[in-house]
């Protein structure tokens, strides 16, 4: 043997050695580990406790709620192998859901609405997932509201009736920018408080109000829907990621743009049980829309509702 061939050798057995302490103790680096691109990329999203999914009432997969739905299509047809996990809890409210999500140690991914505090914290998904239905908002009020609200002819006369939103909603703003007087409660309670007249109408999105008010209905029988006057302003609602995931965001936006590009995404919405009712028994073609301005809409916000919206 050579003596360069000798030292050849010994290099060699020291790497081995080294390598075999790193395995036993400490791991191998990750530069070194072997490929693992055939596990699925998990994508966790929030669920509220009371649902039929974390009450143990039905399957993962047999739980049907049109934003979960919506994600998986988007998430099969992006191309890459990847899986929704659930994370049960008491739901948070939007503003909780921020820095919840920022953090990313409890869920990848939140749906709500937008604006330019949340588009800079945050990665939008700029596909409105509502195709933007969102911002027309049909009303919530008590049948002894009904005869009052039919002589609503301008945005003066809606303006004398308050309105009930969430906490920490981006509608709040709009509507108070606009002149309304608001009143705010959590997401939960809302239908009953306007049972109890605390507040006169609750503007709920196009897409969501018939579906919502065939179960509020049962906790709070004083409450009817609106039909004939309806309230616009451009509000799309978007699945956010944390800034730390932009490959996630762009895994569901291809998704979700192919979705739409494919025609699956208006189909699942007119035909999902979530939506379908609105679908099915409001004609857009028969209201009379009162509109008001959002003026914290990003340009891209506005890019998005011109290519994506159903309605402007």
């Amino acid at each position: 043997m050579t003596p360069i061939t000798a030292i050849k050798d010994a290099v060699r057995r020291l790497f081995c050695l080294m390598l075999f302490t790193l395995c036993l103790f400490g791991g191998v680096p990750a530069h070194a580990q072997p490929e693992t691109s055939n596990d699925p990329l998990v994508v966790r999203i929030p669920m509220d406790t009371p649902s039929d999914f974390c009450l143990g009432e039905v399957t993962w997969e047999a739980h049907r709620e049109y934003h979960i739905d919506l994600l998986r299509l988007a998430l099969r047809l992006s191309g890459e192998n990847a899986t929704l996990e659930p994370v049960c809890m008491d739901y948070p409210t939007e503003d909780r859901r921020i820095p919840m999500l920022e953090a990313t140690d409890q869920f990848d991914t939140v749906f709500f609405g937008t604006n330019a505090e949340r588009e800079e914290r945050l990665l939008a998904v700029y596909v409105p997932i509502y195709l933007g239905t969102t911002g027309l908002r049909l009303f919530m009020l008590h049948k002894d509201l009904k005869e009052p609200f039919s002589q609503v002819e301008t945005i003066d006369d809606l303006r004398k009736l308050s309105m009930g939103q969430g906490l920490g909603w981006p509608d709040n703003e709009i509507l108070t920018e606009n002149g309304f007087d608001v009143v705010t409660g959590r997401y939960r309670t809302l239908h009953r408080m306007l049972d109890a007249r605390r507040f006169d109408l609750y503007p709920r999105a196009y897409w969501q109000i018939v579906g919502e008010w065939n179960w509020m209905k049962w906790e709070a029988p004083g409450i009817e829907i609106g039909h004939k006057t309806a309230l616009y302003y451009p509000q799309p609602i978007y699945f956010f990621v944390s800034r730390k995931a932009p490959e996630l965001r762009d895994i569901i936006e291809t998704g979700l743009k192919r979705a739409f590009s494919n025609g699956m995404m208006l189909d699942l919405l007119k035909t999902h049980r979530d939506t379908a009712p609105s679908f099915s028994e409001i004609d857009l073609h028969d209201l009379k829309i009162i509109r008001i301005e959002n003026k914290h809409l990003s340009d891209q916000s506005r890019e998005a509702m011109d290519r994506y919206s159903l309605f402007d």
